[in-house]
């Protein structure tokens, strides 16, 4: 996969699918919190991760951001859902986690309207951890167990096995 919003793409792409899975009420319940926040912090936080991320950081934050906003607009309109606080807590939400090596209490607080729909967010820190993505490590744990441990050769007795020689 082509890492287009950074080394985080795979967690933006589980947030914009995972924006399509919302209720009603659950995007009732994210406009609410975003609108309870803090818009200071808000905006401190959002200062934040543009002075720490480099030129090339900044352009992929922005395009997770934009995309989550999009996607966002078109699941409330889905909903008949028009404000736009929803759309402001995705893009908020997804550059926090496209910039998450940049971000400190950042992250709890761009994400934190959100979280409250999606726990899965609050596994962010220090590297979010979604289930359909596995570490290399989870990887060589699954297949180990998937691949049959290996057996004697048939037709080879076990004692002839690692005598040289003796087939």
């Amino acid at each position: 996969m082509r890492a287009i919003f950074g080394p985080h793409t795979e967690q933006v792409l589980a947030l914009l699918t995972d924006l399509w899975r919302l209720s009603p009420e659950e995007i009732n319940k994210v406009t609410k919190a975003w609108k309870e926040a803090s818009d200071l912090n808000r905006a401190e936080a959002l200062a934040q991760l543009n002075r720490t991320a480099s030129k090339d950081e900044r352009q992929r934050i922005l395009a997770a951001a934009s995309v989550a906003r999009r996607e966002a607009m078109d699941v409330a309109n889905m909903h008949h859902r028009t404000d736009w606080a929803f759309w402001a807590a995705a893009w908020d939400a997804a550059a926090a986690i496209a910039a998450d090596d940049n971000s400190g209490s950042e992250y709890d607080i761009l994400t934190a309207p959100l979280m409250t729909v999606l726990p899965s967010l609050s596994q962010g820190r220090g590297g979010v951890r979604i289930p359909a993505q596995r570490s290399q490590r989870s990887r060589r744990q699954r297949s180990a167990r998937l691949i049959p441990q290996a057996r004697a050769a048939r037709g080879r007795s076990q004692s002839n096995l690692g005598r040289p020689g003796r087939i």
